[in-house]
């Protein structure tokens, strides 16, 4: 469900599989805040906070991108302090709905994982600027990612977890179609 649009400025001209993208004013005073916390390096300051916002701008468009890959279409995608929402049509079925649902973390790990491979094997942390980019998309993405799958609401995991009954379900329907077809 989408947040009141209190608060939330549009960025203009920026879609993400067709939603628009808005963010809450308290979310650029964070933005603001890094940057202060950063501003004897410019360059490290700027590096941190897309990193920042990278993380809840990528699981958000997660979403997006799986409710455009199942036929639904993208609204609008909020962005907040510590979190956002993706407001997309509303699913024909608690399956769908799960795949949606898994799509944030998804678009996470997609980025987290190889970053953290990456930070493993190579000196790429300690790359000038490159340090925030590790810790922020890789590190605190992964933990995240993670967080946002305890099956508690308003958390993806309450509806993410759902797809695995539903397809065990699936699978026992199957199976007892193939049988009751094979004794015919």
């Amino acid at each position: 469900r989408p947040p009141s649009m209190n608060g939330y400025a549009r960025i203009r001209k920026l879609r993400v599989f067709g939603a628009r993208v808005y963010i809450h004013w308290s979310a650029l005073l964070v933005g603001a805040g890094l940057f202060l916390l950063c501003i004897r390096t410019p360059l490290l300051a700027v590096i941190t906070i897309v990193s920042y916002f990278g993380i809840i701008f990528l699981h958000e468009a997660g979403h997006a991108g799986f409710a455009r890959r199942m036929g639904y279409r993208p609204f609008a995608i909020y962005l907040g302090v510590i979190h956002g929402v993706c407001d997309y049509e509303e699913p024909y079925s608690h399956k769908d709905e799960a795949i949606v649902a898994w799509g944030g973390v998804a678009a996470q790990m997609m980025v987290a994982l190889p970053l953290i491979a990456l930070a493993a094997t190579t000196p790429l942390a300690s790359v000038r600027g490159l340090g925030p980019v590790v810790a922020f998309l890789g590190y605190f993405n992964l933990v995240f990612a993670l967080l946002n799958l305890v099956p508690v609401a308003p958390l993806d995991g309450a509806k993410a977890w759902a797809l695995i009954p539903i397809a065990l379900a699936e699978r026992r329907h199957k199976a007892q179609a193939a049988r009751r077809s094979g004794k015919r």
